[in-house]
Formats: structure tokens, sequence, C-alpha cells
């Protein structure tokens, strides 16, 4: 296992995690409904793997995938980081979601009684939330930390523009920095590339990539013509909306290509792909046999030429101003694409 920062925090975790999105046997979303015992020894599969770092939300499952992510944690507490997430309906009544105070703490005081510790790694608000002034939920996180029930605050499906805010409001109140940004990213989505990851690469924070597979469809399994039931493409469609049929399909038979080359599968190359650009890749699985086929992505070494082919495939064009920017930077010492804060030494 390879393992890097998290955010500026001085802790490192594994580049591969755990996500517990398949965890829990009521399976109200048609993603998984893994019981107790298989958690129990995927996550000791994942230990012996080196994993340290799993993420779980409270809406996962209506709170199971908590619990049995909890119980299968218990044995290795100390040596591990478990995120979870606060924004979505976690119960019936009017006031069960959102980023408001009151919800903030009923969440926490819910996750950690399901979980079963003492306190969060690292708390990730779900989503923005327009309903509720910025200094409410983060003064509410805050408060959080200082009583020891969260270490470290991160965000998820967040704007550019609202992790700068969120910043800059924490900075400002002397508060904890909001360490990660757990965001969708694929060889299939590669918007955070616009706004997002320059502004993580600025201020040091770290991505968690969520459905690295988008949707699964990136482990080659689906066709035009086939989406198997039983399968999140079966169920949901194919989970993500702006997936293009018309050129989706071909991307992933490049992909198959340059598995073939490396004797890998198409999920492993989408994966070492995400890897090769430093990330830390969130996965997750129905099956230990899938778990394992991830875990594989670890022993895939792209070449550069490989990594340059599969960029090229769905590269975006640059958009404004940042064209305007790179043109107006062309004669500085560094290139935009390679900022002097994202440089090594």
């Amino acid at each position: 296992m390879k393992y890097t920062p998290l955010g500026n925090t001085g802790v490192d975790v594994s580049v591969l995690a755990l996500g517990a999105m398949t965890f829990g046997s009521k399976d109200t979303w048609k993603l998984g409904g893994l019981g107790q015992d298989l958690v129990d020894k995927m996550v000791s599969r994942a230990i012996d793997a080196g994993i340290n770092f799993f993420d779980t939300a409270d809406v996962y499952d209506e709170g199971e995938s908590e619990k049995t992510l909890g119980k299968a944690l218990q044995p290795y507490r100390d040596r591990v980081l478990i995120a979870t997430k606060v924004r979505g309906k976690s119960g019936p009544g009017v006031n069960e979601i959102g980023l408001s105070r009151h919800h903030i703490r009923q969440a926490v005081r819910q996750s950690l009684e399901r979980l079963g510790t003492d306190w969060v790694d690292l708390y990730q608000f779900h989503s923005w939330d327009a309903h509720v002034p910025l200094d409410e939920s983060i003064e509410a996180m805050q408060d959080l930390v200082e009583e020891g029930l969260v270490n470290y605050p991160g965000v998820s499906n967040f704007t550019a523009w609202q992790m700068a805010t969120v910043q800059a409001r924490a900075e400002e109140r002397g508060f904890s920095r909001y360490e990660t940004a757990q965001m969708n990213y694929s060889l299939l989505n590669r918007d955070v590339e616009h706004e997002i990851l320059p502004f993580l690469n600025y201020s040091k924070m770290s991505l968690l990539v969520w459905s690295p597979l988008h949707g699964g469809v990136l482990s080659g399994k689906y066709s035009k013509d086939s989406k198997p039931p039983g399968t999140r493409a079966g169920n949901r469609g194919l989970f993500f909306p702006f997936f293009d049929e018309k050129t989706g399909f071909d991307i992933i038979e490049r992909v198959k290509q340059v598995g073939k080359e490396q004797d890998a599968t198409p999920a492993q190359i989408a994966l070492s792909w995400l890897l090769s650009k430093g990330h830390i890749v969130l996965v997750g699985a129905k099956t230990m046999e899938q778990f394992e086929e991830n875990l594989g992505a670890l022993d895939v070494n792209l070449s550069s030429d490989q990594v340059g082919k599969l960029d090229e495939l769905t590269r975006h064009r640059i958009q404004y101003p940042n064209w305007m920017i790179e043109r107006q930077s062309s004669g500085r010492t560094f290139p935009v694409s390679e900022p002097p804060w994202t440089r090594k030494n």
C-alpha cells in the first residue's frame, strides 16, 4: 500500500480508501445490501492490504452503513481513520436535514452512536446548504472540533467558490481549516479539472474521489445493449444522467485496450489513472471478488505514454478565463499547468 498526506494535517492515509455505500442489509438504494458478515470480511481484507481510511455517510442505507462499518472496525479503531458526512435527510422530522446547528449536533450524535466511536476523524458537509447561513454551519463544526468529537472538517460536492468561501471564513475566525473535498471524478467525468482541482492544489486540500468507475460503467461490464438486472445500471439507469452512450462506450473500449497492454481489467486501469494523478480514491464493492479487483489497481503501473493516451480520451476544452490566464502567463517561470505551489523539489 502507498500512503499520502491528508490535506495539511500531518496524517497519512492509504491512497485507496474503502467506501461503505454498499454496506447495510436494508439496501434502500439498491446498491449493495451487504450484511455484517461480508462487511467484516471486506474490512478485514482492507486492513490486511494496508487500507487505513474508511468513508461512509449518515444517509447511506438509512444509517445501516455506519452501523455495519463501525462494528467491523471495532478491533482496529486506533489504527484507522473514519470519515462520515452530514447534510442529507436523516429522519422523518422536518429539521432532520441540512447544515443548521440543530441538525449538525443531532446528526453527529447519532453517527457516533451508530459507528460505536467517541470521535470522527473526518466530518464532511455532504453538500452546500443555501438555507442556512454559512457562519452557523462552520461555527457548529468548530464546536465539534473543540469538543473532541471531530478531528478534521471536510466538504463534499461543493463548487470551488463555495470551498474558497468556507476556507476564508474559517481562517478569518481562527477556526480549523477544511482539509478535504470529496468529489466525483473519473475518466468519464473530469469536470473538477476546470476550477476545483486548481483550488485544491492552491489551498493544499486533498481530493477524495467518489465513484471512480462512474457508477460501475468503467468496469467494462456494461454495453449499449446490456444493463443487467441487479446491477447499479440495471436498477437505476446508468446512475449519472450525463453519461453519453454515443461516445462513452467507445471510450471504454479504449480503456480495455490499455488493460490488455497491462494485463489488467478496465476497472484497474481507470483506478490506476486516478492514482497516477496523486488523489485518494474511494473504492466500494458488492462482492469480495470486486474488492480484490479494485485492490489490484495498486499493482498497475501505467507508463507516461498510456497515461497520456487516457488523458486525451476525455480531455476538456480549456475554459475561459483559464485560457487567457495561461496565455498571459506564457513568459513566466512556471506554466499555469504546473504552478509553483504544486511543484515538488
